[in-house]
């Protein structure tokens, strides 16, 4: 359990890797842009290799870099649940290790670098309860950008969540994402968990990667990278818990604004429907503010729907908060933010 809920990696790209094979077993191929590629390519379950020579339609000679992309959950597990720190990541490149040397292949890490890695944590809440905070998180982090399964909407408030299943956003090659990592098992991994796992992971581009090592006076050979893995993780923390803290600003400035809007908007249109009714018995009135906010759009947390009702009356507000009640008990957005703080604070 203690590998499943912590911060880990799910993938690495490793560079600069020492490769010995046998003639036979290079292939030549012609790549998109009509180069001419010749060296070794070795794909398995959890990781890929490439070793290749490249002759471009210049004729000029270029010496591509040994690399090695792998997940190494997936190579000692067979899927990608739990989330690899330094020792699970040393024991998966030994098992790549005697995988390549029954072909023959011999595999040298002395020199390897890391490129880049995919950090992850997984927590032990359904999607669905999660969901609308997540979507909070990644809309404060876009600026309104970030994607969804389903639902895109620019208008925080007018979000249709019913059916999503995932986030994401890219900038700048870093891409992050959280999604319903029970379903994806399920459905892309057919692994049945049979329990609720929300996701959340960032993808570093190598930019960055690097600097957070050398930030610190360090360099990225592998071994230091996997003695130093704190680093990782604590640059993954403090992303998030940003992210988080950003995301409470954001409520406390707008979202009572925005309900307001809607709100007021709905007792303007109530009150002219009675005046109409004075000359027109058979003009419709419209009723139920909470149920109208309830079926169009997304409060965060009932106390913000709290503060428009302390706004908005100067009695009966007791009342008021107790017809919201029926509708929004459910929504406390702020409970989920304290939930996840205790994962990424540091």
């Amino acid at each position: 359990m203690d590998e499943i809920f912590r911060i880990g990696v799910d993938h690495l790209v490793i560079k600069n890797i020492n490769l010995e094979y046998p003639e036979h077993l290079k292939k030549m191929t012609l790549t998109e842009e009509g180069s001419l590629q010749e060296g070794l390519v070795v794909r398995e379950a959890g990781f890929t290799i490439y070793s290749f020579t490249k002759l471009t339609e210049k004729n000029e000679l270029i010496q591509g870099v040994n690399t090695l992309v792998f997940n190494p959950n997936k190579i000692l597990d067979g899927n990608n649940l739990r989330n690899a720190r330094e020792g699970r990541i040393y024991n998966a490149l030994i098992e790549v290790q005697k995988r390549l040397k029954a072909k023959d292949i011999k595999l040298d890490f002395t020199d390897s670098t890391v490129d880049t890695v995919e950090i992850n944590i997984n927590i032990n809440m359904k999607f669905e309860e999660l969901k609308k905070t997540l979507d909070l998180m990644f809309f404060v982090l876009s600026r309104g950008k970030s994607k969804c399964t389903y639902g895109d909407s620019e208008s925080y408030l007018l979000r249709d969540r019913r059916q999503i299943e995932s986030f994401w956003f890219r900038k700048n090659e870093n891409i992050f994402r959280a999604y319903n990592k029970t379903l994806e098992l399920k459905e892309k991994q057919e692994v049945d968990i049979e329990q609720e796992i929300t996701r959340i992971e960032d993808k570093i581009s190598p930019y960055n990667f690097q600097k957070l090592f050398k930030d610190k006076k360090l360099d990225l050979n592998l071994m230091t990278v996997l003695n130093n893995f704190e680093i990782v993780e604590n640059a993954f923390k403090e992303r998030w818990m940003t992210i988080l803290k950003d995301s409470f600003r954001y409520l406390e400035k707008n979202h009572a604004r925005e309900i307001e809007i809607e709100y007021r908007r709905f007792k303007d249109t109530q009150k002219r429907a009675r005046e109409r009714k004075k000359v027109d018995p058979d003009a419709k009135v419209v009723r139920g503010v909470y149920k109208y906010l309830h079926e169009n759009f997304s409060i965060f947390d009932v106390k913000y729907l709290y503060e428009v009702i302390d706004n908005y009356f100067d009695r009966n507000f007791k009342r008021e908060k107790a017809y919201a009640l029926r509708y929004f008990s459910k929504e406390n957005g702020l409970e989920k933010i304290e939930f996840l703080s205790n994962f990424f604070c540091t």
